[in-house]
C-alpha cells in the first residue's frame, strides 16, 4: 500500500526520512514522497489536498477539523528557531515591511508575537529571503525572518541579528519552539498507528546512522557545508521528534491563545 507523504526538502526532514526515501527499513506500506516549500504544504493542507503532510505548527488550529496531529515527526527547537535579521543595525516596526516565509508559517506568527500583530509583512520563498534583503529587488525592505539553514549563515552574509524569535517564545512560554509538525487527514486515521511506528523507525535509523543520513540531505540542501547541515539537523531533530505527547496540549494551548491567530 502507498500513501503520499508531503515534506520539505530541508535537512531535518530529509535526515528523518532518509531510510524511507532509500527503502532501507522494512515497511508495512510505502511512503510516496512529495517535496515542497513549507508554505506550499500549508496551502495544500488548507485545501485538504494532502493525506500525510508536514505543516507549520501555527496552522494546525485552522485545520484540526480535517487533520489529526501526529505525536511523531515534529520539529521543535530548543535554543533555536526563526530569527529576524536586517541589512541595517535597527528597524522601525511601525513603518518598515519585513519579509516572511509565508503567511501561515510559525515564523510569521513568532514575528508578530515579538513585534505586534500590526506589523507589515511581505511573503517570500524562504530560500530567497537573504538574497532579497541584500539585493535591490525591494527598495524599501531591509529585514526578513530566516528559518531552516538560513539562521546558521546570516553572519557570513553580513546581516545583523535583530531578534531571536525562538528565544523570545521560549522565554515567554517555557516551551520549545513549535516549528513544524506532521498531520494526517482524518479519512486516513485507520493508518495512524502504522504510520507513526514507521516514522519512528526511520528517525531511529537516522540517529543510528547519522553520517549516512546527513549525506542524503546534500541531495536537497541549499547550503552544502557539513557544519551547517549538522547544526540544522541536530537543532530540529531531537527527542521531541519521537514523541510530543507529554507537551502536546501545552503547545496547542499557547498557539491557540495568541491574540492575533
Amino acid at each position: 500500500m502507498k500513501i503520499k507523504f508531503s515534506i520539505t526538502p530541508c535537512p531535518n526532514d530529509v535526515f528523518s526520512y532518509a531510510a524511507c526515501l532509500d527503502n532501507i527499513i522494512e515497511n508495512d506500506f510505502d511512503f510516496e514522497f512529495e517535496f515542497a516549500d513549507i508554505e506550499k504544504l500549508n496551502e495544500k493542507a488548507l485545501l485538504k489536498e494532502s493525506a500525510l503532510t508536514k505543516i507549520s505548527f501555527a496552522l494546525y488550529n485552522k485545520i484540526k477539523d480535517d487533520y489529526e496531529l501526529l505525536n511523531v515527526g515534529a520539529a521543535l527547537g530548543k535554543g533555536t528557531g526563526p530569527i529576524l535579521v536586517s541589512s541595517k543595525k535597527t528597524i522601525d516596526f511601525s513603518s518598515e515591511k519585513i519579509l516572511v516565509p509565508g503567511e501561515n508559517t510559525t515564523a510569521n506568527l513568532l514575528l508578530k508575537f515579538f513585534a505586534g500583530k500590526n506589523i507589515k509583512t511581505v511573503n517570500a520563498y524562504f530560500r530567497d529571503i537573504i538574497e532579497e534583503i541584500k539585493s535591490d529587488k525591494f527598495s524599501d525592505i531591509f529585514a526578513g525572518v530566516l528559518i531552516h539553514e538560513g539562521r546558521f549563515v546570516y553572519e557570513s552574509r553580513n546581516l545583523n541579528l535583530i531578534a531571536d524569535l525562538g528565544a523570545h517564545w521560549e522565554n515567554t512560554t517555557s516551551l520549545p519552539v513549535p516549528l513544524g509538525c506532521i498531520v494526517l487527514r482524518k479519512d486516513f486515521l485507520h493508518l495512524k498507528n502504522s504510520i507513526e511506528i514507521q516514522m519512528q523507525k526511520s528517525i531511529k535509523y537516522a540517529f543510528e546512522n547519522s553520517k549516512k543520513c546527513i549525506e542524503k540531505t546534500k541531495e536537497y540542501a541549499q547550503y552544502l557545508s557539513d557544519d551547517v547541515l549538522e547544526k540544522h539537523v541536530y537543532a530540529f531533530v531531537n527527542e521531541y521528534s519521537f514523541d510530543i505527547s507529554q507537551i502536546r496540549e501545552s503547545l496547542l494551548k499557547n498557539l491557540n491563545f495568541f491574540p492575533f491567530s
